[in-house]
């Protein structure tokens, strides 16, 4: 009873803000991260880094006391903001296909091979390996791929 009672107390303190006084206390709480952050040794904004976790992390909640929690991640212990965790777990993402992040912060199709060997829509180069790329920068273009063997459009 003891533990459902600290899971449903970091459920709704999680759900919104809380005061600086509030102190919450689980052994088994799950939270998840709502940005990319960097789980800290102390709960101060300028302490070590410990780790870089995605958006959508899965994090053991222990407590959360002026406005940072403790938490553990694969058994690494490290405080993170309490404004950057929910207790609702991510929604599973729409496949968007395989791809990356560009230097301008857009996301890139990765370069893909097609079974008649014509360029598909929106492709730049033909690389080496017989892959497109739809790179929107010629810098890193087909690098893991042999590099560019034909440039499609500028």
């Amino acid at each position: 009873m003891r533990r459902l009672f600290a899971r449903l107390i970091c459920a709704v303190l999680l759900a919104g803000p809380v005061s600086a006084q509030a102190q919450v206390t689980s052994q088994d709480t799950l939270a998840y991260t709502t940005a990319s952050v960097r789980l800290r040794e102390k709960p101060f904004a300028n302490a070590r880094a410990l780790a870089a976790l995605p958006k959508g992390a899965a994090v053991r909640l222990y407590t959360c006391s002026q406005g940072w929690c403790s938490v553990a991640v694969s058994q690494l212990p490290g405080y993170l903001l309490e404004e950057f965790l929910t207790a609702q777990a991510p929604q599973a993402a729409t496949s968007q296909g395989r791809g990356y992040i560009n230097s301008q912060g857009e996301r890139v199709r990765s370069p893909t091979r097609t079974a008649d060997g014509k360029p598909p829509a929106g492709a730049t180069a033909h690389c080496r390996d017989g892959t497109f790329s739809f790179s929107r920068t010629r810098q890193g273009t087909c690098s893991h791929h042999g590099g560019v063997a034909e440039w499609l459009r500028e």
